[in-house]
This record gives C-alpha cells, sequence and structure tokens, in this order.
C-alpha cells in the first residue's frame, strides 16, 4: 500500500485565494487531516499589479486586484503547494512569461499553456484556456500591447498545446482543464445540470457544448481523474472508456523505464488492469490498493466539475489518491517535480513553435502519437541527474512591481512588451534550446498577422469570451487512425452543428451582469435563460424543463445513478 496524498480541487479562483486557503485550513482543523496540494482549475487571476489588470480579458467593471498580489509580493505564503492553469480570465501577459510553467509566486505553480508535472509520484497533466474553433489552428501571434481582440485570442486553446500533450505514452493520474470535454454532460446526471443551468440545453443537446480537443485527449490519454471548471456549477461524471485498439495500445506504448513506473507499470507490462480487469482508481483509493492502468490508460475516467468560490457554492472538493508502489514512504515532504516524459516532449517539438498569424502544420496534421523521442528522453534523464534530481527548483523571481494599496493608483497601463521570465530562460538552458517566446522579431514579417487582424478576426464577432458555447467541429482529413476529436455520446446526438458557424457567446460575468444564473434561478428556469441568451439568440424556444422518456432518459439516469453511488462525489459540508 503505497503513500495516502489529500489533494484540494478548486474550480474558478477568481483571484479569492485569501478565501480558498482559509477555508481549506479550516477544513483541515475540522477533520484533522493535512491538506498536501491545492489544484485550481482556472481563472486563476494571478494578478501582480494594475497593469495586469489591463490585459484580464473582462467587462472593467470586473477588474479587481483581488488577493494574488500580496502572494506574489511576499506579504502572505500560500499555505499549501498549489498547482493552477490559465482559464478565460487571466493576467495574459503574466501567464505568458511562464508559458512552459513556472511559479507565479512562492509555492503557486503555473503548469504552463500546456503541462505535465509529478507530484507524490502522480502525474498531473494540464491545458490552460478555452476552445474557440476559429483561433484552434492559429499561432500564438498576440504581442503586446493587446488589442480588444487579441486580449481574448491570448487564452484560446492552441493545435500545437494538444498535440504536445498528446505524446504523453505513460498514465497520466489527473487531468485538468478549465471548460469541459465535449459531451461529458452526457455521462453524469444531465438533468439536474439542467435544473440549474436550462440555458445549455441546445449545446447539450446537439453535441456543441464543450471542448473537442478536451474530447480528444480524454479519448487519447484516459486519465484517472479529470477535473474542469467554467462552467460555475458542480458536475460529475464517470466515463467508462471502450477496450484500447490495438493501434491505440502501440501508440501508447510501455512505460519507460526508470520514471514513474512502480506498481502501476508493473501491472501494465503485465496486461492487469485493462477494460475487463479494473474499473479505474476507486473514490480516494481508501479501501485498497492503487490500481493499474489497462493498455491505452485508465478504463474508467472520473470527471468533475467545481462552482468559484462563493458563499453556499459547490467550489471545492477535497480526495485521498495513493501514491505508486515505488514512492518512498518515508514521510518526507513531498515536492512538484518535472515530467521527464513531458521535458522529453518539450524538447523534441520545440521547433514547431509558432508565434505567427497563420496555421504551422503539424506531424500527421497533429493527431500523430509518436510520443518523445528516446534521445530527448536520455538527454533529459542526464540533464536531470546532472543538477541532482526532478524536483522543481524555487526560483520564483519577481518580474514586475507588485501592487502597493497605499500608492492611490487607481488605474494601470497596458504594458507595451513581454518580459523574459528568469524561469522560463532557465527551463530552456536546462534542455538546450534558445528562448523562443519573443514577438519582437516578427512584427511585420511574413506570417505575421496582416494589419487589423485580431485573433480568429475581430470582424466575425462584436463580442466573444468564455461562455459556454463552442460552437463547430473540426475535420483536419488526413488519416483514418487520427483520434477522435469528440466524446462519443452515450446515446445518438442531434448533427453537429456548421464548423464554419461562430459563437457569439457571452462571458460568464457579462452572464450574471446579464441576469446570470442567480438572478434567473430566482426568475425560473425560463427567465434564467432568457435573461442570458435573449441578446443572441431571440429566436430559440424557451426551456420547457426536463427531457422526455426514452432511451436518452434511461441513459442520464443510470450516469445519473453510478455518479450518485460515487463517494468521491459527495458534497463537502463547509
Amino acid at each position: 500500500m503505497g503513500r495516502k496524498i489529500t489533494i484540494a480541487i478548486e474550480g474558478c479562483g477568481h483571484g479569492e485565494l485569501d478565501k480558498i486557503y482559509a477555508t481549506l485550513q479550516l477544513l483541515e482543523q475540522r477533520e484533522g487531516k493535512k491538506i498536501d496540494l491545492l489544484i485550481c482549475c482556472g481563472d486563476f487571476q494571478a494578478v501582480r499589479n494594475l497593469d495586469d489588470l489591463e490585459t484580464m480579458a473582462c467587462p472593467p467593471k470586473y477588474r479587481s486586484m483581488q488577493t494574488f498580489y500580496k502572494y506574489y509580493s511576499g506579504e502572505r505564503v500560500a499555505p499549501f503547494p498549489t498547482l493552477f492553469i490559465g482559464g478565460n480570465h487571466e493576467a495574459a501577459n503574466h501567464l505568458w512569461e511562464l508559458y512552459y510553467g513556472g511559479w507565479a509566486a512562492p509555492n503557486i505553480y503555473f503548469m504552463g499553456y500546456a503541462g505535465a508535472v509529478r507530484f507524490g509520484g502522480l502525474r498531473i497533466a494540464g491545458l490552460s484556456g478555452i476552445y474557440k474553433s476559429h483561433d484552434y489552428t492559429r499561432g500564438h501571434h498576440e504581442a503586446l500591447p493587446y488589442t480588444d481582440s487579441t486580449i481574448r485570442s491570448m487564452y484560446h486553446v492552441r493545435d500545437f498545446e494538444v498535440f504536445r500533450l498528446l505524446q504523453l505514452q505513460q498514465p497520466t493520474d489527473v487531468f485538468l482543464s478549465h471548460d469541459w470535454p465535449t459531451n461529458i454532460a452526457r455521462y453524469g446526471n444531465t438533468a439536474q445540470l439542467l435544473s440549474r443551468k436550462s440555458f445549455l440545453r441546445s449545446e447539450i443537446e446537439d453535441g456543441s457544448l464543450g471542448s473537442p480537443p478536451a474530447a480528444q485527449l480524454l479519448q487519447a490519454l484516459r486519465p484517472a481523474y479529470w477535473f474542469s471548471a467554467h462552467l460555475h456549477t458542480k458536475f460529475a461524471a464517470l466515463v467508462q472508456h471502450p477496450p484500447a485498439s490495438g493501434q491505440q495500445q502501440q501508440q501508447q506504448g510501455q512505460p519507460q523505464q526508470g520514471q514513474g513506473q512502480g506498481q502501476e507499470g508493473v501491472e501494465r507490462q503485465a496486461g492487469v488492469g485493462g477494460a475487463d480487469g479494473a474499473a479505474g482508481p476507486g473514490p480516494g483509493s481508501a479501501a485498497g490498493a492503487r490500481p493499474g492502468p489497462g493498455p491505452g490508460g485508465f478504463a474508467t475516467t472520473r470527471f468533475l466539475a467545481l462552482d468559484k468560490c462563493l458563499p453556499g457554492r459547490d467550489f471545492l472538493q477535497v480526495l485521498e489518491l495513493e501514491a505508486p508502489a515505488d514512492f518512498p514512504d518515508d514521510g518526507s515532504p513531498l515536492q512538484l517535480c518535472y515530467d521527464e516524459e513531458w521535458l522529453a516532449v518539450l524538447r523534441g517539438t520545440h521547433h514547431l513553435t509558432n508565434l505567427r498569424f497563420k496555421h504551422q502544420a503539424l506531424p500527421g496534421m497533429g493527431q500523430l502519437r509518436s510520443g518523445a523521442r528516446p534521445a530527448d528522453l536520455e538527454f533529459v534523464r542526464q540533464a536531470l541527474a546532472a543538477r541532482g534530481g526532478a524536483a522543481i527548483p524555487h526560483n520564483f523571481t519577481v518580474t514586475a512591481p507588485p501592487y502597493d494599496p497605499a500608492a492611490g493608483q487607481r488605474k494601470g497601463r497596458m504594458p507595451q512588451r513581454h518580459e523574459r521570465n528568469p524561469q522560463t530562460v532557465a527551463l530552456l538552458e536546462l534542455l538546450g534550446l534558445p528562448y523562443n517566446l519573443d514577438h519582437s522579431e516578427l512584427r511585420g514579417g511574413p506570417g505575421g498577422p496582416p494589419p487589423g487582424a485580431g485573433g480568429g478576426g475581430s470582424g466575425e464577432r462584436a463580442r466573444e469570451g468564455g461562455g459556454a458555447r463552442n460552437i463547430g467541429r473540426i475535420d483536419f482529413g488526413g488519416a483514418a487512425s487520427r483520434a477522435p476529436l469528440t466524446l462519443a455520446p452515450r446515446v445518438p446526438a442531434v448533427a453537429a452543428p456548421n464548423p464554419e458557424e461562430i459563437d457569439l457567446d457571452l462571458d460568464d460575468e457579462e452572464e450574471e451582469a446579464a441576469g446570470g444564473d442567480e438572478a434567473a434561478a430566482a426568475a425560473g428556469a425560463g427567465g434564467e435563460r432568457e435573461a442570458a441568451r435573449a441578446e443572441e439568440d431571440e429566436d430559440a424556444p424557451p426551456s420547457d424543463g426536463e427531457g422526455e422518456g426514452g432511451p436518452e432518459a434511461a441513459a442520464a439516469a443510470a450516469a445519473a445513478a453510478a455518479v450518485a453511488e460515487d463517494p468521491m462525489f459527495k458534497p463537502i459540508d463547509l
């Protein structure tokens, strides 16, 4: 039996670090159990000063310093190691400095635009941002100062980061995304979700709710757990994966010697824990040994989305996971460590980084899962051994003046250029790679954004943000063996919408300003939809309550029952 690791999961942070940490400390005192790690699933808002606020995409009246700056300045120290991904309301210029991951503040680690790390032997991987089809195949062309368009496209997921994550071959214990994988709503209590968010009905029915790239990663990586946020509601689901095909098993490969193998690697090489032999990880693994993944990953993924930090909302979940059997249970402090395979992937794909507006072709049209090259893995192992191990160095550096409330400043100015963060430079030097995040060398060059171009075309939409609707699927063409882009629904779904259709949804905050969730709940489900969507969906029929009977209702009921029986999803009494 391996070491037990207690992890707290939080939904949308929205800069409320003081409140989140205070809640966790109260839970520790009440339960008498130490929390080893806090994970935040986006909208973290690592805002250092008023200038950073100018780079955060949201209506100006919602731009508030909140409390992160206190941890950045050293006024306070995070009481728990904290890991986070980016969402659609972030200090974009700050996170770009840490594109590959790094300490946003002491004891607070950003996973980068895409990343994988180890904690207690567990692999935690994640994808920052939200999906928008019109920006998915663009390069990261957004240079400071941001326009009204690029301040939004800055947080849109790109195919390059998804391609990198698809190269992971070893099992992934936990995966993080801000928005939900497409069709995940069909794997839980859909009726209960619609009772709280009735305006999602059309997206759920036509299969457009969520992120197709996230669904692709869910099917390809098959993690034990998947955590999300974004829609400001708690929702749990269980995904039973079909047996991996022979080609998937070949693509997945065997665990590399000497990294994260342990009991799960032994079980995997012996063929134990496949779709017929394992039901995936238990809820906290409290009742037995750590289950191993089968060929192609775990047989079951437990999905959980959480709310934002507000009184009476389900924004927090605590679970207990078991470390791999070969992880030392000597009571030594747990620490974040580099993931060797991920660093090898970064090294092998560095030359594909694209800072231009136009798309750059990826191997296999972005669907190839060849994995890290052996030479890159060997280079990474030697580099980490030479520096004394895989522990991530605590090399946080202040790169912008922290906010000073006593200064009396009320408004910031849009930064004019990105800073080179010493952490990013050090990581690239470790990997023997040149710095490649400087837009200044590309201004006006071939392949750069045309005059007036924004992130996906500012003329294509009057407003666009991180709301719930994500219209369109992408057809890459190419080999028939490419990984699927959507999580297959439990029942037949309505035909996919036109992939050329551009979504005009509201930001979450704009929804609430228009009379969103809380106000609409008081007015009823029909009023909720009318208040949140009337401006963009005037012809849509009003919601008429829960779905009718039939196969879809039966499938939803079965999924809801499975979720209800899983102790991991039980609410916490705060």
